[in-house]
């Protein structure tokens, strides 16, 4: 009797198997074989930099002629792959590059606390409870969070703040999703000492200069003196980027911030 039933769930597994075996030979899809010919030669990172969720997805994107991928290309590749792809593909164009910016200036010694945190050492955690202790809800909590997930070593923490190395920096945002508190942002970087505003708080200014020696105070002397390339929003002076290239003193702009605010990205 065991013997019979073994037996016959022997024969229904090959049954099924061969039944799979047949049905996979007339319903695969065939696929260019170039997609993995792109795939091997990309820098397989995976970083999300060109909008899709791997390499092989950019790849298969590419050769397929989606219009996403076709409009942008791989930040991280070398020319050699750049070159490689406009030869198979007809690329409209690249994406202008981009590197990530912090826009918080305070430092360890410049954070004023009103309780001492001591949950789990992540800025995702210390900001679900209580914003880890800080006076300031908008500033860098300092627990790494972006630079652990930073794929090219591009950051680092110096005095409890991100410090980004343009030079590695590829723009591909992982930390610009890690950071709870959206104080990192990609910024073009098609242009030397790319000046910005190191807050992103929205209190009153009266607010600032209780919590903060370093945040925006809404003094307004940026606006002014920049004749309105600055401007003001939610208490916080923010940057008209369509206009940072406009000739202008920014080096008075920065020494007039009575905050010191107003820094260069080198």
């Amino acid at each position: 009797m065991v013997l019979s039933v073994m037996l016959t769930m022997i024969g229904l597994g090959v049954l099924f198997a061969g039944i799979l075996a047949v049905a996979n030979q007339k319903l695969k899809v065939e696929e260019d074989p170039k997609i993995e010919e792109l795939s091997q030669k990309l820098p397989g990172l995976n970083c999300g930099a060109c909008g899709f969720p791997n390499c092989r997805e950019f790849a298969k994107g590419i050769i397929e002629g989606n219009k996403e991928a076709l409009e942008t290309t791989c930040r991280v590749a070398g020319a050699d792959v750049i070159e490689f792809i406009s030869k198979i593909a007809p690329i409209e164009k690249t994406l202008a590059g981009k590197i990530a910016v912090a826009f918080c200036g305070a430092k360890d010694k410049d954070r004023t606390k009103r309780a001492v945190y001591k949950g789990i050492a992540t800025c995702r955690s210390a900001n679900l409870l209580s914003g880890g202790g800080m006076n300031c809800e908008y500033g860098c909590l300092g627990f790494s969070d972006c630079a652990k997930v930073c794929p090219f070593d591009a950051l680092e923490m110096e005095d409890g703040l991100p410090k980004i190395d343009p030079a590695k920096c590829v723009g591909c945002g992982k930390c610009v999703k890690a950071c709870p508190r959206g104080i990192i942002e990609l910024m073009p970087s098609d242009t030397d000492n790319l000046v910005i505003v190191a807050c992103r708080s929205k209190y009153a200014g009266a607010v600032v200069r209780k919590i903060c020696p370093v945040g925006c105070i809404g003094c307004k002397i940026c606006e002014k003196l920049s004749g309105g390339i600055f401007f003001m929003e939610d208490n916080l002076s923010k940057l008209r980027l369509e206009r940072r290239k406009e000739d202008v003193d920014w080096d008075e702009i920065i020494k007039k911030c009575p905050t010191k605010t107003i820094v260069r990205v080198k």
